[in-house]
């Protein structure tokens, strides 16, 4: 039930949040009644209307929207691959290059933000300052408070992989999707035991990859063994350990996806290590497809993630929301593509 803004003390600096929590709504539907991007039944516009009055919120982007002119600039940031790796990291580098492409073909600038994000107050400000007339946010920790950040600011905002599509547009690959392909196609050479080497649990690929998963598995009637759903890091550091652990298990995996080409390549360095031979021993897959799976040997079989086109994609929403457009859907899933290589075999157990 909606609370009464009269019995509750008017915070010395509102925010999107307090609005919400008087009106008993969604920070996200407090949004779309100051950007008139959502149609919302009048009695709940009327009322987080008039609580913002009574807190006499302004959005800086108000004034900013009135008289500012466009600065053919829109702006990228990552929200957890560091600076120095921007352009060596095979996801932020396949993402890069194709915003790069779609703004010169757009004849538009990009702007690359590249200090750390701490909390809306202290790092939204250089978003909305006009240095770009929109940012595509990449990959942030789903608790960072990013997306709802800058939303509030009222710059134009698409994201890559954020989790938070009904809050602004957002763009990904269809993980949950890729997960089904690469089980099944481990399910379909006889594999039964099969584990899989998770990455960060708070990024929102997460949560779909583990439930394409599981429910493949559990489609097939087998029970996922415990051990064998682990949770580590898109950067690959703990998977080698990880490995090593899963083959000394009594009953060991007789395959491993991953969630990630970094996972995988661990993977295979803990499998040679311990003279475990892939695939004749151990199937492996990875997810995304990078230039090191088509070099390593063998030959990775992996998910195809079409990193240029989710880029390109997320540019041409941000400028078609710059330009006024009203876009039909904020959630834009791009197809994977399982690519079979030497990683994987039929199950000889």
């Amino acid at each position: 039930m909606p609370k009464n803004s009269d019995s509750i003390l008017t915070p010395s600096k509102p925010t999107i949040r307090d609005i919400a929590q008087i009106c008993g709504v969604s920070e996200a539907t407090v949004s779309y009644v100051i950007n008139g991007k959502r149609v919302l039944k009048p009695e709940t516009r009327a009322r987080v209307q008039q609580v913002i009055r009574d807190l006499n919120y302004h959005p800086s982007a108000m004034a900013r929207g009135l008289n500012r002119k466009s600065v053919q600039t829109i702006g990228v940031f990552f929200g957890v691959v560091v600076t120095r790796e921007l352009m060596v990291n095979p996801y932020s580098s396949g993402i890069l290059s194709g915003i790069f492409a779609e703004a010169a073909h757009e004849n538009l600038n990009v702007t690359l933000y590249t200090a750390s994000w701490e909390n809306a107050a202290v790092s939204a400000p250089p978003f909305s300052d006009g240095r770009s007339d929109g940012v595509i946010m990449v990959a942030p920790t789903l608790e960072s408070g990013i997306v709802e950040g800058l939303f509030a600011t009222g710059t134009p905002i698409v994201g890559i992989s954020t989790g938070k599509s009904e809050i602004a547009p957002d763009v990904d690959v269809d993980n949950y999707a890729g997960l089904q392909m690469a089980t099944q196609h481990l399910l379909n050479l006889g594999h039964r035991r099969i584990a899989f080497i998770m990455g960060d649990s708070d990024l929102a690929a997460f949560a779909p990859r583990k439930a394409g998963f599981c429910d493949v598995m559990q489609q097939a009637g087998i029970a996922v063994v415990p051990e064998f759903l682990i949770i580590s890091t898109f950067g690959g550091q703990l998977a080698r350990e990880q490995t090593r652990k899963l083959l000394q298990h009594a009953q060991p995996p007789t395959a491993i996806v991953t969630a990630n080409d970094a996972i995988a390549m661990a993977v295979l360095e803990a499998a040679r290590e311990m003279g475990v031979n892939v695939p004749g021993d151990l199937s492996v897959v990875g997810f995304d497809d990078n230039a090191v799976a088509s070099q390593s040997t063998p030959g990775l079989t992996t998910v195809h993630q079409p990193l240029f086109e989710i880029g390109a994609t997320a540019a041409k929403l941000l400028v078609n929301l710059i330009r006024d457009s009203r876009l039909e859907e904020n959630c834009h899933l791009l197809p994977p593509e399982l690519v079979v290589r030497g990683s994987t075999a039929r199950n000889k157990f």
